[in-house]
Order: C-alpha cells, then structure tokens, then sequence
C-alpha cells in the first residue's frame, strides 16, 4: 500500500483499540521498516532481528507508544517510529536480555562428604554417563511425538523455523506448495539454499563454541600459574631481584588473564547473539507470504507451543531457540 494514501490517524487509532484488521495492516505496512531497524541502526545481527519484531508488537507496545502520536500522514509516521519509538524500544528489550552466566573451571566440586577435591574444569572433562545419553535419546523421540500432534501448519511453521534440525515430510512439501503457490522444483531449491546456510552458521556457532572452550582452559591454566607465583613471592624476600623478577611475571600474567576475560565476555555476546533458526525473511520467502504475518505467527505458535510442553525442557529449548 503506498503510505501517501493511508489514514494514519484513523489506523493508529483502530490498533490502538485492539482492532485486529487494522494491526495487520499496520504491520503489512512497517514490517520491513520494524524488521530492518536493529540491524541497520544497530548492526544486530539477522538472526535476532525477529526476536526484536516479536518484542515490539507484544503486550501492544508498539501501539502504547503510537497512542498518542497525531500523525498526519504515512512518511511522518516512518520518521517518528525510527528516531523515537523503536529505538526506544531496542534500548528497552536489550536491557531486558540477561548475559548467560559464567563460572570459573577453577571452581571446586564437593561431594557428598563436603570434601572439594576436584575442579568444574575435572568434571568437565569425564565422558558423559550412559544414563545421560539415554535421556537425550528419550528427548528427541519427545519431540518428534509432540510435533506428530501438531495441527499441519503449525507443525510446518516449527519446522520451517528449525530447518537444520527437521526434514519436511512429502506431506509437507505439498502444503507448502499450496500456501506458497509455487512448483515443487522451486520449493525444493528454496530449502536446500536455505538450509546449507542454516548448516553454515551451525558451524559458525561449533567454532564459536570450540573458541569459548580453548579460552577457559588457557584461563584455569593463567589461575594455576598465578596461584603457584603468589606462593612463591610469600617465600621471597620483597627486596631480592627473585622477587622483583616474580613479581614482574605476576603482572604480566595478571594482564594475559585480564585480557581472556575480555575475549571470554566477547565471545559469550557474540554466542548469545548467535540464533541457528531460519531468519523470518526466509520463511515469509519460502511461504510466499507477509513478514509481519509470519512473525506474528510465529509468536502465537511459540506462545501456544510453550504452554503445552510444560516442564518438558527438550520440547521448551526447541520452541523458544
């Protein structure tokens, strides 16, 4: 729709009172300029994009923030939402966003008796016990049991959403075919792009994730180095070049360990931001429809799906990821 035609004042109103036709419009209208902003004001990555959309339009904030804007017409409104109200409300969702915690591999494990012998670094490097793997095993056949209950589309949707996980059955593809209007060839062409990009930020992701593990070892190992030079210099006396020179180390390992907790808080951002799901541009494309349809309803699915699973943590990480 061309803005120069819309009644601004007259949508803005119908949104703001709950009209469900006029919020479809509205989106139609901004989804691209609502989508986009993070990223091009921000630099946030794609694959969080849709995380912000979803924000902006629950609990109507969006339309709280509109409620009292006297717009006169389509480019005025553009203007307002970029230089006031989404940016207000990026500043707002990233303070809402918790950085995942961290603790030291140096971290001591105690067991039944209280004793402390071993470290979280120890722990972690003992294989995975049988039993575990079983329970991994018995949340994947969870999964697929919870999906085959799924009305079709919205088992569609999940699946779309998480492409590097899930095959599309035949069934599938033939509703996709039918929702999207196109052949078979393009259908297919269409997922296999998209989801040989979904395994390139898996990859991405391993990297990530190796990186983070090589950056734990080398701080436990700066700790050990640092715990056994401060033994030493108690040994020392403080006037003796020994000491001196022991003291340098200590300060120069001192700054090594600072500047991997730096690279530690980088890399556990650049994971937190990282989302290896489909990018809901991909799936408006493969769907042929709206960006705003596809992440509103990508938002009542998560919200419908999340209050089925329950306590079911496998089916909740897949709903929510």
């Amino acid at each position: 729709m061309d803005l120069k035609d819309l009644n601004v004042k007259a949508l803005l109103q119908l949104c703001v009172e709950g009209d469900a036709n006029s919020r479809i419009q509205f989106q139609n209208c901004f989804a691209d300029l609502i989508y986009n902003f993070p990223m091009t004001v921000f630099r946030l990555p794609s694959d969080r994009a849709g995380d912000f959309y979803i924000y902006v339009f629950t609990e109507d904030r969006i339309f709280k923030r509109l409620s009292g804007f006297e717009a006169r017409n389509g480019a005025q409104l553009q203007t307002y939402l970029n230089h006031y109200v989404l940016r207000h409300l990026f500043l707002e969702w990233q303070r809402t966003l918790k950085e995942p915690e961290t603790i030291s591999l140096a971290t001591p494990i105690s067991d039944d008796s209280g004793e402390s012998g071993r470290s979280l670094g120890d722990l972690l490097a003992d294989p995975i016990p049988a039993d575990e793997s079983l329970d991994s095993t018995a949340g994947a056949l969870e999964l697929k049991a919870f999906l085959e209950k799924l009305d079709p589309e919205k088992r569609l949707l999940l699946k779309l959403l998480h492409l590097a996980d899930f095959d599309l059955s035949p069934e599938e593809i033939r509703l996709l075919r039918k929702k999207s209007g196109r052949s078979y060839r393009e259908i297919i062409a269409h997922i296999e792009e998209t989801r040989n990009r979904l395994l390139e930020k898996d990859e991405q992701l391993g990297a990530l994730l190796s990186q983070l593990d090589s950056i734990y070892g080398w701080i436990l190992s700066y700790q050990k180095e640092l715990k056994t030079l401060s033994e030493r210099l108690d040994s020392l006396q403080e006037e003796s070049s020994r000491y001196r020179d022991v003291e340098r180390q200590k300060e120069d390992l001192e700054r090594k360990l600072e500047w991997r907790y730096r690279q530690r808080s980088q890399t556990l951002e650049k994971i937190r931001q990282f989302r290896v799901t489909t990018p809901y541009k991909d799936i408006a494309r493969l769907i042929n429809a709206p960006l705003g349809t596809v992440c509103s309803l990508v938002a009542r699915i998560r919200e419908e799906v999340m209050g089925t699973i329950g306590k079911c943590e496998v089916l909740k990480t897949a709903a929510v990821s």
